[in-house]
């Protein structure tokens, strides 16, 4: 099957040899591309080794962080004689010279060859592009346009020529670039095998930038607390400023030449947002924020949503994020970079649990729930308050239905005892966040009680527990 190396071929045993693999392919790419196998020796036979998918995702970190501009390359696993090998292929790239280790190699023959200062001058300018969001697209209809967002941002082409960042800024949807449509889920659990709701987003950057919070409002808890002085605080799952922040980093400066989509995971335990690209390598993800400073890498749309005033150039949203999370009680996130992406992972709220406080529930617009309607998207919970009022408002919301509810609810954590919400939605059909309403109340009425650690943890009816 593979008889030789060439100019456009290579044989790895295996990707210990990861240095020599990424060159190579930085070679293939300054000349005209080319594909190296690994899990074959140099005489052509097979190491007959099985690759895993976790050093296969280690090596495309690897491959992002260490060339310039990032190699994107196609990479196929494939059973071959008693063992698999990968093929990694790239094409001739666009922007030459490309750097692996801060160095320029060429391919020659079947030997790559470091190029000189001279050799490097001649690519750069020869193949010297503009950015990928500076780039002067051929022809778009003024009827693309969003002409009101273009008006209420009093924005100016230049010689009606767009950009490619004004086409996904100011296109009502810029479908020419499908990276660009963003990514939703609610999953049941803490991994993705269970999917409950998923939401594609189409629309332009600047759009996406609310409609993808929005989204995040709607799937998550939010608890009104209610002080003695009457004064009223937003408490949700998750920090808003903070999830902004993030949600609009990922819109400014993720890497469009990344195939990936922007992703927002959201889980029973936690929330991710993941945005394709690694960090500019002046950046080291270990040191942030303290050593976070404004690298954009799409300097023009970073331009048009500072002009909107949707972000600051200061380099301080990473300080931001860390004080929102602390100021609304969350635990501090986690920045990683996971197979070539960039990844931020805030932890739920340290004082909600099962998204259930102790207090009063009541639906804000004071309707009252059915089974199987859709879930209320606000509580108000005031703490504090005197049992007496507590259960005066409890009467006002109280209904058949809602009796029948909680009654089927206490009938079926007395028989199951440690069930968690999740389970309970599923077990009777009815929406999680009813479920997280009634349990609050039974909670509050001294019926139930949760008990365990806020993840191994479950409800228990207090008559049981306490025989």
């Amino acid at each position: 099957m593979y008889k030789q190396e060439s100019e456009v071929l290579e044989f790895k045993s295996s990707f210990g040899e990861w240095k020599e693999i990424i060159i190579s392919l930085a070679a293939f790419a300054n000349k005209n591309g080319g594909k190296v196998v690994v899990g074959i020796k140099d005489d052509g036979s097979p190491t007959n080794v099985q690759m895993g998918r976790k050093t296969i995702e280690d090596f495309v970190n690897k491959l992002k962080s260490n060339t310039d501009p990032v190699l994107y390359p196609a990479i196929d696993i494939k059973s071959f004689a008693l063992g698999e090998i990968v093929e990694i292929e790239v094409h001739a790239s666009d922007y030459k010279p490309v750097f692996a280790f801060h160095r320029a190699y060429s391919r020659v023959g079947k030997t790559n060859i470091q190029l000189s200062s001279n050799e490097i001058k001649s690519l750069v300018q020869k193949f010297d592009l503009p950015d990928f969001d500076q780039i002067v697209r051929k022809k778009v209809p003024q009827s693309v346009l969003d002409e009101k967002i273009v008006k209420d941002l009093q924005y100016e082409f230049s010689s009606n020529k767009v950009t490619n960042a004004e086409y996904l800024c100011f296109a009502r949807q810029p479908l020419d670039f499908h990276c660009a449509i963003s990514k939703a889920g609610l999953f049941k659990g803490e991994d993705m095998a269970s999917i409950l709701d998923t939401k594609d987003f189409s629309s332009n950057l600047l759009q996406q930038s609310e409609d993808i919070l929005n989204y995040i409002k709607q799937k998550i808890s939010m608890e009104v607390v209610i002080s003695g002085e009457s004064k009223r605080q937003e408490i949700w799952q998750y920090p808003l400023d903070a999830l902004r922040e993030s949600v609009n980093n990922a819109l400014v400066h993720r890497d469009y030449q990344d195939a990936g989509n922007i992703q927002v995971r959201i889980f029973d335990d936690r929330l991710e947002i993941w945005s394709p690209g690694l960090l500019p390598k002046e950046l080291d993800i270990n040191q942030l924020p303290q050593s976070s400073r404004s690298i954009p890498r799409n300097r023009h749309i970073a331009r048009i949503f500072y002009e909107a005033a949707i972000i600051e150039n200061w380099g301080s949203g990473f300080g931001r994020v860390l004080q929102a999370c602390k100021q609304n009680n969350n635990p501090a996130p986690e920045w990683k970079q996971i197979s070539g992406a960039f990844v931020t992972t805030y932890y739920k709220h340290e004082g909600v649990s099962e998204g259930v406080s102790e207090g009063v529930n009541k639906e804000k617009d004071n309707k009252t729930p059915n089974i199987g309607k859709e879930p209320i998207k606000e509580r108000e919970i005031s703490e504090g308050v005197s049992e007496r009022v507590s259960e005066g408002v409890n009467q006002e919301v109280r209904g058949d239905e809602i009796n029948k509810g909680l009654n089927t609810l206490i009938k079926l954590i007395s028989e199951n005892p440690g069930m968690r919400a999740p389970q309970i939605a599923e077990s009777l059909s009815v929406p999680l966040k009813t479920i997280e309403r009634w349990l609050s109340q039974l909670k509050g009425q001294g019926k139930i009680i949760f008990a365990g650690g806020p993840k191994t943890g479950g409800y228990f009816s207090r008559k049981r527990r306490s025989n």
